[in-house]
């Protein structure tokens, strides 16, 4: 009884909570995109005829040095989309463009280069969002944005973007496809929307809509994209098979011996509807992710690495919270380095056997998450077990209040081990949290 006045009282407390400085009271700054039924040419100029139909949007202000001062120079952008993509044209006006700071880096890598980025916020829940950001030499950068404020680099978007260079400025035409966005199934949609500018040698930051870091937010600052109609159900399906076939040198008795050893397995993603999202994979192929930093731990602590394995990235903000769950799920602990790994020529990792997740959003700012991995046993060099067959459930439950600027949430795991003799002194057989 204790826990249910509790509960009561948590829930009343979130509802009156203060509103903030963004409430009902105040206009929200708006941008409309309008449809196209040509193809359209991706070559980062508006030379195609819905680009002389669209609607221009200019008010752009600084936020860095000066926080809402006008900016140095004029910044505009349009909007267009058909029934698979959005399309963004943006023009950065320059009286000096053969002073632009255009560096070449590896994707992701944010440079001290004149940058263009696009924000959106399918959902328009002012909490999540997608960004899609490109300098003048053509690097693209993309992240999500969780819980307001919070960036995640790790995400990588399929899309594209073309940029070009004239006397008077730099231009940045996107295509986004609506199979990388969460969006409710409606006739007509407004999505949060936002595009930054920053001027290198002047170390000069624009954005539209006015972005107030003093406010200490940013999904929530986000102006509205109308205009977005008849968009239908963009089915969502990506099937990646692999196979994998590799040479090995192995020591026996007083040889060497060089088995083929071969690997196949399966990645799948679909979208059951546009705001609900199945993935699911066998035997993954992690060859392809970034290697991590070499770091030497000299603490008692775990090191923390980012995760940029793709079937964890999906919806992964939706199990960090900031809170007491961020340290409850860590998914770098799913396929792990065995834990009795004890000889240099042990297994490094374990085999993920098969994985599924489902995530989305459904009814009025209701979040949910569903993982469920299994991982294999793994022997060490002399067949002893150094990590046993584990499965690991994951759910994750959120709703949100106040037009986003409140959320309740919950968390349970489980996690269980089949453990045997050489195992049981040292591992948990299961272990459960909510």
């Amino acid at each position: 009884m204790v826990t249910v006045r509790a509960f009561i009282a948590l829930l009343t407390v979130l509802v009156l909570l203060p509103r903030s400085s963004r409430g009902q009271d105040q206009s929200v700054p708006a941008a409309r995109a309008v449809r196209t039924e040509t193809q359209m040419r991706l070559d980062g100029r508006d030379d195609e005829p819905v680009w002389r139909a669209a609607p221009v949007t200019d008010d752009f202000r600084q936020f860095t040095p000066g926080e809402a001062e006008p900016a140095r120079f004029r910044t505009e952008f349009k909007v267009a989309y058909d029934d698979r993509t959005l399309y963004v044209f943006i023009r950065a006006f320059d009286p000096r463009t053969d002073s632009l700071v255009a560096l070449l880096s590896r994707r992701d890598e944010r440079t001290p280069s004149e940058w263009l980025k696009v924000v959106i916020d399918g959902f328009r829940d002012r909490r999540n969002a997608l960004q899609f950001m490109v300098n003048p030499a053509g690097v693209k950068r993309d992240a999500t944005v969780f819980s307001d404020n919070r960036e995640d680099n790790t995400w990588d978007g399929v899309w594209d973007v073309a940029v070009d260079v004239d006397s008077a400025s730099w231009t940045a035409e996107y295509a986004i496809p609506f199979s990388q966005l969460r969006f409710a199934q409606q006739d007509e949609l407004t999505f949060g929307f936002g595009v930054w500018r920053d001027i290198a040698r002047y170390g000069e930051r624009d954005a539209w809509p006015t972005y107030r870091p003093s406010m200490q937010t940013f999904a929530s600052q986000l102006g509205d994209l109308t205009g977005l109609n008849g968009l239908g159900r963009n089915r969502r399906l990506e099937v990646m098979p692999y196979v994998v076939t590799k040479n090995v040198t192995e020591q026996r008795a007083a040889r060497y011996a060089h088995p083929q050893l071969q690997s196949a397995g399966l990645d799948f993603k679909a979208g059951i509807t546009s705001n609900i999202t199945i993935d699911a994979t066998i035997n993954p192929d992690f060859g392809q992710v970034e290697a991590d930093p070499a770091i030497l731990n000299l603490s008692a602590f775990e090191v923390r690495f980012d995760e940029r394995r793709p079937f964890f990235q999906e919806g992964g903000s939706l199990f960090r919270c900031n809170g007491p769950c961020e340290g409850i799920f860590y998914t770098r602990r799913v396929g792990r380095t065995p834990q009795l790994r004890s000889a240099a020529n042990d297994p490094r990792s374990t085999v993920i056997d098969a994985a599924a997740k489902v995530t989305g959003r459904i009814g009025a700012g209701t979040q949910f998450g569903l993982v469920a991995v299994s991982s294999a046993r793994e022997e060490g060099a002399n067949g002893s077990t150094i990590e046993p067959r584990t499965r690991t459930l994951v759910g994750r439950l959120v709703q949100d209040f106040r037009q986003g600027r409140s959320q309740l949430g919950t968390m349970i795991t489980a996690l269980t081990r089949d453990l045997d003799a050489q195992t049981a002194p040292f591992l948990r057989r299961d272990a459960y949290t909510l």
